[in-house]
């Protein structure tokens, strides 16, 4: 294993019960529970703000097409590794407002935050976090079923462990 990938590789793989089916897109797929990465970073680098954290670079709303308004957020996300310093930035987009299928015209007011996240996530996985997501394993079964697999004989060695000897 090479040096350059020891990070991604401590980090690429992604308990399934952390993954949620991508909804309300043209498109299909799995994607990582936000807090689960937040979870994970803070287990990699340390605490929040301490060893890692971010920062919200940008957000702005932008006129689309049909009156459509989409909330964006650029975040920086910087973190510490092996005494040295990092930092990745990403982009994240949710619809603020607009017209549904149906005709109906919404606002979501929680649409900055989602964009937050959805930056927030895209950044970790260019340092590895959930890998396994973006690069397309979580399309295939074997792959998801191998992953459960690993990750409960891993927790019945840790109950393992903890349980006192009488």
């Amino acid at each position: 294993m090479s040096d350059n990938l020891k990070l991604w590789n401590a980090v690429e793989r992604t308990d399934p019960a952390h993954v949620k089916p991508i909804t309300g897109k043209a498109y299909s797929g799995s994607s990582p529970k936000p807090y689960y990465l937040i979870q994970k970073a803070t287990e990699t680098f340390g605490p929040c703000g301490i060893g890692w954290g971010f920062v919200i670079a940008e957000e702005r709303i932008e006129e689309g097409a049909g009156g459509e308004r989409m909330s964006i957020a650029k975040v920086r996300v910087w973190y510490k590794w092996n005494g040295e310093r990092g930092e990745v930035e990403h982009v994240g987009g949710t619809p603020f407002s607009g017209t549904r299928a149906s005709g109906k015209s919404f606002n979501d007011e929680d649409a900055p935050k989602k964009s937050v996240t959805d930056a927030l996530v895209k950044a970790l996985s260019m340092i590895g976090f959930a890998g396994d997501i973006f690069m397309g394993r979580y399309d295939d079964s074997k792959y998801v079923n191998e992953i459960r697999r690993e990750i409960a004989e891993e927790h019945r060695a840790a109950v393992t462990e903890d349980t006192p000897k009488t």
